[in-house]
């Protein structure tokens, strides 16, 4: 046996039980970021068992292992390791054990292929044309402060000469199989917005004594989420989602203060500066204009993830003749979801896709739940591609 792919899916299978119980045990167990600890000792023992070594970040969950070849090229491939706060329905035996927690953005499936790509790659070094690091990444789910960046600030990127930075996730409107990538901008940006609005109290049979914050908060919401659209280039993916409204109402009081909570989503820096500045303006404006106040708080959060082109010609190429050219998509248009990979994309040349994993749940649904086959599916894909390089 001495084909590369051959001697790939020979590794494979030699783990694939412990891979699968790997996944399983990190799904019933899951911990929200920066908490990851648990996690973290799952995938240690894991890679240490099978030989790798696995290096612990400083003062932060997870970690990062070194496939080392004595090359002068490094890659790095990351997963993102942490869950969220939901309480998860899916009934399976390796549901969560851990109250209102579940892994339903597909965090332990992403951990559990980059260990799996890690030890195959491991045991195949002599064969590897570069180094490799694979990084295990808390707290993606932390926005606008995700763990990307702090994990950058431990130096592994200039301390490995990482030149190459790579990053899926698991996407259930494809099959098993099948993959979704193109070159520029596959993810938005995403940012928090929050508006309090100010008025005055008084009775409610006696409305000109006061200053009506719901009916401001109407205003300016209406304003941003239909005035506003009309001020920017249609061609240009954009959206802000208002997702909670709080006030200190009562039914027979004028409400003097409310709460406006969002989130604004982009695909270019000029519009998402654009929308900050009319969002202040327009707040400032309505408010101003039945005699109340606003104050308007816009968290910058993750950035555009944006797809190198040269490295996005090499991997679809690659794709295309390893999956077949049906099972690649690359007309596709850029998910307005957030992903801190972005902070990895300003600091090296980087390439993020789409995984097939067929689920009828969507990301963030107590029912999301990726087929176990996409597991293998990854890792012999990743490891044919990194082993192509």
């Amino acid at each position: 046996m001495n084909n590369i792919t051959d001697l790939i899916q020979h590794s494979l299978n030699g783990i694939s039980g412990e891979l699968k119980e790997l996944r399983q045990s990190i799904h019933a167990n899951p911990e929200l970021g920066y908490a990851e600890y648990n996690t973290t000792s799952l995938i240690k023992n894991f890679l240490v068992s099978n030989g790798v070594e696995f290096i612990n970040f400083d003062n932060l969950t997870g970690g990062f292992a070194h496939i080392d070849c004595k090359k002068e090229k490094t890659i790095c491939f990351r997963a993102d390791i942490d869950a969220l706060p939901i309480t998860e329905k899916t009934c399976v035996p390796f549901q969560s054990v851990n109250e209102g927690l579940m892994h339903a953005c597909g965090h332990d499936m992403h951990a559990a292929i980059a260990a799996g790509t890690a030890v195959v790659l491991n045991s195949l070094k002599e064969y590897l044309k570069h180094n490799i690091v694979v990084i295990f990444q808390p707290a993606e789910e932390c926005n606008p402060e995700g763990g990307a960046k702090l994990v950058a600030e431990q130096g592994i990127l200039e301390e490995y000469n990482v030149s190459q930075m790579y990053g899926l996730h698991v996407w259930p409107k494809y099959k098993v199989g099948e993959i979704a990538v193109k070159p520029g901008v596959i993810m938005g940006s995403s940012d928090k917005l929050s508006i309090e609005v100010i008025g005055k109290k008084s009775h409610a049979a006696e409305p000109h004594g006061g200053v009506d914050a719901i009916s401001i908060s109407v205003d300016i919401i209406n304003a941003i989420e239909h005035k506003l659209r009309r001020e920017i280039d249609p061609f240009d993916t954009s959206l802000i989602s208002i997702g909670s409204i709080k006030s200190t109402g009562r039914y027979n009081v004028i409400c003097d203060k409310v709460e406006i909570e969002g989130t604004i989503r982009t695909i270019s820096e000029d519009a998402r500066s654009f929308i900050h500045r009319r969002i202040n303006e327009l707040a400032a404006g309505i408010a101003g204009s039945y005699c109340g106040k606003s104050i308007v708080n816009i968290n910058n959060g993750y950035a555009v993830v944006r797809n190198d082109r040269s490295l996005s010609e090499v991997f679809i190429r690659f794709a295309e003749g390893f999956l077949g050219k049906e099972n690649v998509h690359t007309d596709i248009q850029p998910s307005l979801i957030g992903e801190d990979f972005s902070f990895y994309c300003s600091i090296v040349p980087s390439l993020y896709f789409f995984l097939g994993c067929d689920c009828e749940h969507p990301l963030h649904s107590d029912r999301f739940l990726p087929k176990e086959e996409t597991l293998y599916t990854a890792v012999n894909f990743l490891c044919n591609f990194f082993l192509s390089e």
